[in-house]
């Protein structure tokens, strides 16, 4: 079991501590997966994006507004093209799907194949990406009631501050994202509920 289900996380470093417990044998799986869910916009939190622009790792702001690690196509004009539905992070690398910035990945690569989601309704969940193939061995294994209850208590004991910062600004990040496929493939674990700090 995790050691801090009963412990308030209050940094995005004890949050990465807690995840990396609770996916502790999902490096396999990552290597044999060829699912896109992975691929796509990286979104960073301020710190995040301010540590790894440090490091030298590209990074682009859309709109003064939210910070990706910087993987989008360009136009023939050199402008963004973001009608790339999954491109490659470019910090992957392609043959061994290792990650380039492994021990300094954001949150959002910590977190999956756990996310927040908008559904349908604009209700924001917390939700399990099905077509992981992390997922579908727990399931297999019957262990995915345990793993859900898991994130479950990650979930609630992130402190209000951390939850805000995370849920601002993935909104942010909805706010300019299109899913034309639809909704992805989720089991919805819970509504997000915080109050504004």
């Amino acid at each position: 079991m995790l050691k801090a289900e009963s412990t308030e996380i209050r940094t995005i470093a004890e949050l990465y501590g807690i995840l990396d417990e609770l996916y502790r044998d999902i490096e396999q799986d990552c290597r044999e997966c060829q699912d896109p869910d992975c691929m796509g916009y990286v979104w960073l939190l301020k710190a995040e994006a301010e540590r790894l622009y440090e490091r030298g790792v590209p990074l682009v702001q859309i709109n003064n507004g939210p910070t990706f690690i910087h993987s989008f196509p360009a136009t023939f004009q050199g402008k963004l093209d973001l009608s790339v539905r999954y491109p490659v992070c470019s910090q992957l690398c392609a043959g061994s799907r290792r990650c380039g910035i492994y021990e300094d990945r954001p949150m959002t690569c910590h977190l999956y194949p756990l996310g927040l989601e908008t559904k349908a309704d604009g209700m924001i969940v917390w939700a399990l990406h099905r077509d992981c193939l992390y997922v579908r061995r727990l399931e297999e294994r019957g262990l995915l009631p345990d793993f859900e209850c898991r994130a479950r208590d990650i979930i609630n004991n992130l402190s209000p501050q951390l939850l805000e910062e995370i849920v601002e600004t993935y909104r942010a990040v909805d706010a300019i994202s299109s899913f034309p496929d639809g909704e992805n493939n989720i089991s919805s674990l819970q509504e997000v509920r915080y109050v504004k700090v």
